[in-house]
Parts: C-alpha cells; structure tokens; sequence
C-alpha cells in the first residue's frame, strides 16, 4: 500500500497532467482560429502608430466581405486614393442609429466626388442580425456598404471599446481625423474638404 507522500505525489502528477493537457487544447484551438480568420494573426494586438510628422497616422490594413451587398469585398488597399470613413457601429446603439441617415446622405452626395464609406458593425448577434436591421431600419435606407468588424480590426483600431466611432483617412491611407460618438452636423463636410485635394 502507498504511503501518504506517494499518494501526493501521484496526485501532483495527475494534476499537472490535466493542466498540460488544458493547455494543448487551448493552443491548438486557438490555432483554428488563427486560421480560420487569417486578418485576426494580422491585425489583433497592433497599435495606432504614429507617423514621423506626429499628426497622421497609418491605418491598419484590412479587408472584409459586405453584407449588404453579397459579392463585394471591402478593402482600404481598394479605396486606396479617396477619401475613406471608417465607422464602427452597433444596431443597439441610439448615437449610431442616429447618425446613420446623416452618414447616408453625405455618402450619396458626394460618393461621386470620391467619397467612400465602409461601416463595420460590432454586433455579437452576427451578419444575418445586421442585415435584417438594415432592411428595416427606420432612419431610411442605408446604401454605404457594411461588413462585419473582427476581433482583429477592433483591436487594430485602438480596441474599440465605445461606439460609434468614426476614423477620416486619407487618399494616402492615414488616418487623419477620429472622432468618438455621434459625429456632429458639419463634421463629414469640413474634414472631406479638407482631404480630398
């Protein structure tokens, strides 16, 4: 019979066992992810940096699949030369919701002046949820092309921890303006004439 010691011995290796074992699972899960969602290894963990002239700064690269508009992929590289807003948003959100139709409206009056739009909604409740709310909202309906944010993407842009959120980056691919809630009337006018030179 086993005397105390090794009965504590065992149960430390059994222990240690299980904790490895945790472990292996929790790598190799997280490794299908990775794969799964390649722009996840690419964006997740990035800051914000800053460029030499202090004042712009280069935004994080990414690329989605709208759902709004089914075959279209979504890419700053594409929009590359125009004026770009990035627009985190929720379906919950009243701010959002409320700045929607202004977004809309400046997008469809200046789209053919170079001005792009891409909105990216943080909702856990997925695509299905956010298209349904599009077809039904009641601000009117919205024609800027919206995808899907990542985990990646929001931590890329500063973890995105408050909505809506608003990034103006320029036709060299800097973000040049961010604003944190509702933008104000004027905003999109202001800084899209400022840009598009």
């Amino acid at each position: 019979m086993k005397n105390k010691p090794d009965k504590i011995k065992s149960l430390n290796k059994y222990k240690l066992w299980i904790i490895m074992s945790a472990v292996v699972l929790v790598v190799f899960a997280g490794s299908l992810v990775i794969i799964k969602n390649p722009d996840w290894f690419h964006l997740a963990g990035k800051a914000l940096k800053i460029n030499k002239s202090g004042n712009e700064t280069f935004a994080p690269q990414f690329t989605v699949k709208s759902i709004n508009y089914p075959n279209k992929i979504l890419s700053l590289k594409k929009y590359r030369g125009h004026v770009i807003l990035v627009n985190f948003f929720a379906t919950w959100c009243p701010p959002c919701r409320a700045e929607m139709p202004r977004i809309e409206k400046f997008y469809k009056a200046h789209k053919s002046e170079g001005f792009r739009v891409i909105g990216l909604s943080v909702n856990n409740s997925g695509a299905e949820a956010v298209l349904n709310f599009l077809k039904h909202f009641d601000g009117g309906r919205i024609t800027y092309p919206i995808a899907m944010a990542n985990y990646g993407i929001e931590q890329a842009y500063g973890r995105i921890s408050e909505i809506p959120q608003s990034f103006i980056i320029d036709k060299q691919g800097s973000i040049v303006e961010h604003f944190t809630g509702e933008l104000p009337p004027g905003f999109l006018g202001y800084y899209f004439k400022k840009y598009n030179k």
